[in-house]
This record gives C-alpha cells, sequence and structure tokens, in this order.
C-alpha cells in the first residue's frame, strides 16, 4: 500500500521522475504498484517532461504487458533515443 501511496506523490519535476524510476525497480512492487507508475510516466511523458529512467526500467517489468509499455515510446515527451533504448528493452524481454 506504500508503494502505491509513493506512486502517487508529487514534488519536484527530478523527485519525482526519481521516485517513479525507483518504484519501477522496486522488488515489491506488484501489478497494481506498476499500472500506477505506469500511468504517471504516461502523465510525465505527456507533458514534456522526460522520465526515461521509469519508461526503461517498467520496460524490463514482465508484470506489464509489452504493448501498453511500447506507448510510452509515442508520447510528446520520448525522444528518439528513448524510442530505440526501449526497442531494445522491449525485444529482449521473452
Amino acid at each position: 500500500m506504500a508503494l502505491l501511496e509513493l506512486s502517487k506523490a508529487r514534488d519536484s519535476v527530478w523527485n519525482d521522475n526519481r521516485l517513479l524510476h525507483l518504484l519501477a525497480e522496486h522488488p515489491e512492487a506488484n501489478h497494481i504498484v506498476l499500472r500506477a507508475v505506469l500511468d504517471g510516466v504516461t502523465a510525465k511523458l505527456d507533458e514534456g517532461e522526460r522520465p526515461y529512467a521509469a519508461v526503461l526500467a517498467l520496460a524490463g517489468r514482465p508484470e506489464l504487458e509489452t504493448g501498453e509499455v511500447r506507448k510510452l515510446g509515442t508520447l510528446r515527451g520520448s525522444s528518439a533515443r528513448l524510442r530505440r533504448l526501449l526497442a531494445l528493452r522491449l525485444s529482449s524481454r521473452i
């Protein structure tokens, strides 16, 4: 429950992106927490922010569908480099 609450916390751009990254990598983050992180990362990318470390961490989580993570690369804040790294990370998931 604490991880889910943290996924909704907002402070500053740097802290928010760092927190989303830490939650995406947390070994105790279940599907509900990871979905909340995915939603947070989606909102950040839509706003033009760059939570790239969190995106790549989510791409490595088998609890999330490949397609829902792949969509992150189509959002406004996604760079060409992020799209390339995201594709590589997702292609390594089997």
